[in-house]
């Protein structure tokens, strides 16, 4: 039986899924990262004070496929429902609003260890490059699909391509390939996130480890070091326990500072932490922050669905497919793997 090589550009949720998906003894599966590791917003740093989840922080899930997919996980290990309580507060103008308990139609997941563990459980039967910025593709005839990989031309040809990273970057290598994909009439563009972990040198407001904010700097507020399985976070000179917590500043005022105003994005995150416990500035020592570029779709926009070329075994997909989540991402590789298989869509 021939055995078909598949190549799946970019090593996120909709990517490690994907490559668990397609593995079997007949398929070839190899994944094609720029960064240092898998997991793409599902990102965890370790610092020299801690570990922090800078990327998704927490997992949402309301479609019943996608909460089965989830419980599975539990069961394995792999992900925990987390946590129990979930708050909201809304800032009006400068009264301070108490945290209200959230009541969601959705239940609540994290990744157990790292928010990327789970990526590496899916692709751990894949073939994974990481640093490895693929900038073009192209498909020879009668041979198959060439990727130029930091800058270079790979002499490894495939049988399908599947891209799967950020629209705008998807977008580019599209567009490159000179095939008739017919990509979508309209345009989509993308917001920017700061993400910023605290650390904290006294522990916080016991109950409380999610709060949505609303007219708010900061939109969410997760206690990071208080889930599951997490490294416990002591302060190496006192043995007392400190905490780490994680604040995504708001969308607008994230695209308003840009990538380069670091030291304003941790400022706002601080001041913002601060007031909503009450604490003094003082108490958080530590702090990390990443500009996240293409954290989601700008919001009211239609999603993309899935894009492919059957003939040619080229197809593109994504959280941008669906929506802008995990769950999206999930939703992505289960479309785009019936599409890899069957040759069909159910968006055709």
């Amino acid at each position: 039986m021939k055995i078909t090589k598949i190549a799946v550009v970019g090593a996120g949720i909709t990517g490690c899924i994907l490559a668990n998906l397609l593995g079997s003894k007949n398929r070839d599966v190899s994944v094609f990262e720029k960064s240092r590791g898998c997991g793409g917003r599902a990102s965890t740093k370790q610092t020299d004070w801690g570990q922090c989840d800078l990327g998704a922080t927490i997992v949402p899930a309301k479609n019943a496929q996608f909460i089965d997919f989830m419980q599975g996980l539990s069961k394995q290990n792999i992900v925990s429902k987390w946590p129990e309580k979930v708050f909201v507060s809304e800032q009006i103008a400068a009264t301070e609003q108490p945290f209200e308990h959230f009541i969601s139609d959705r239940e609540y997941y994290v990744f157990n260890r790292k928010m990327n563990a789970a990526c590496r459980h899916w692709i751990r039967n894949a073939q994974l490059h990481t640093n490895s910025l693929i900038s073009q593709i192209r498909y020879l005839d009668g041979k198959g699909w060439q990727l130029k990989l930091n800058d270079v031309w790979q002499a490894s040809l495939f049988d399908k391509v599947v891209v799967t990273a950020p629209w705008p970057q998807s977008q580019a290598l599209l567009e490159q390939s000179a095939l008739p994909i017919e990509l979508p009439d309209f345009s989509q563009s993308w917001t920017s996130c700061w993400s910023i972990a605290l650390k904290s040198q006294q522990l916080v407001a016991a109950d409380v480890d999610l709060v949505y904010l609303k007219n708010h700097a900061i939109q969410t507020l997760v206690r990071d070091s208080s889930k599951p399985q997490r490294p416990q976070c002591f302060s190496s000179e006192a043995g007392e326990k400190n905490e780490i917590w994680v604040a995504q500043l708001a969308n607008q005022l994230s695209d308003k500072l840009g990538k380069s105003d670091t030291d304003m994005a941790i400022s706002i995150a601080t001041k913002g932490f601060c007031e909503l416990f009450n604490l003094p500035y003082k108490s958080v020592s530590h702090s990390y922050a990443h500009y996240w570029r293409y954290a989601r779709p700008s919001a009211g926009q239609k999603p993309l669905g899935i894009l492919s070329h059957h003939q040619h075994g080229i197809y593109a997909g994504g959280d941008w497919s669906f929506g802008a989540s995990i769950e999206s991402a999930y939703e992505a590789a289960l479309t785009l793997n019936q599409s890899i298989i069957t040759g069909i869509t159910s968006y055709d």
